[in-house]
């Protein structure tokens, strides 16, 4: 599929912007396999991108929940900004289908990395930031922000509350491992188990060893009572 002009207006429907400077975008899109120059690939975008999705998301979280203590505004920003949470949010905007990699990345699926995904996306922020300022990166940042509530969090991110439950009752944190891997690089699936006191809690599955322990641990939270 050409990824010229016509479909990267579609691309600037599904995001919500219409790039003044079509090359800002391209550049974002374009992964180091294909532009090993600094110049020539989207790490510079990202890392900018990254600096204005955090000030984005630090900003609301701020004015959304005006009695909520620095500790759990920090907790949300993280599971908002976090890898597997802007990856998911790459697909749904199908930047899988619009990002260029070079021939051995497209063999080994790179496009469906979890990483490159989190950074194309940021990298995308970026080029907005450069083309048309602050105010208008920051509307298409929270028009693509998942609702969240803070009260989630404690759900979300399970292996915390469990950590912090047995800190506080045994002075000891669980233990996770890693009891079985499957399936080839491009599409590996975990399966990690997590005890106290050699008493297995949960087990979970997941694409990565952090959301297979986060399953886990879900797992584990209820058997807790939590």
């Amino acid at each position: 599929m050409d990824k010229g002009g016509r479909n990267l207006r579609h691309l600037e429907t599904i995001l919500g912007y219409k790039f003044k400077d079509k090359n800002l975008l391209k550049l974002a899109l374009t992964h180091r396999s294909l532009g090993q120059h600094p110049a020539n690939n989207n790490e510079r975008m990202e890392f900018l991108g990254d600096a204005v999705l955090q000030l984005t998301v630090s900003t609301y979280l701020y004015e959304k929940f005006p009695k909520l203590p620095e500790g759990e505004l920090a907790k949300t920003r993280s599971l908002l900004v976090r890898e597997s949470t802007l990856a998911e949010l790459a697909r749904e905007l199908r930047l899988n289908e619009y990002l260029l990699v070079g021939k051995g990345e497209q063999r080994s699926h790179a496009q469906d990395r979890d990483s490159l995904l989190c950074d194309v996306l940021e990298a995308i922020y970026g080029a907005i930031y450069l083309d048309g300022g602050f105010e208008l990166a920051q509307k298409v940042i929270l028009n693509h922000l998942p609702e969240w509530d803070h009260k989630q969090v404690a759900i979300i991110d399970a292996k915390s509350t469990l950590q912090e439950h047995f800190q506080q009752t045994a002075k000891k944190p669980p233990v996770y491992e890693l009891i079985d891997e499957r399936g080839p690089d491009h599409d590996k699936l975990f399966v990690v188990e997590v005890s106290f006191d050699n008493e297995v809690l949960g087990r979970g599955t997941g694409p990565t060893k952090k959301e297979a322990e986060q399953e886990a641990a879900r797992q584990a939270l209820s058997i807790v009572g939590l």
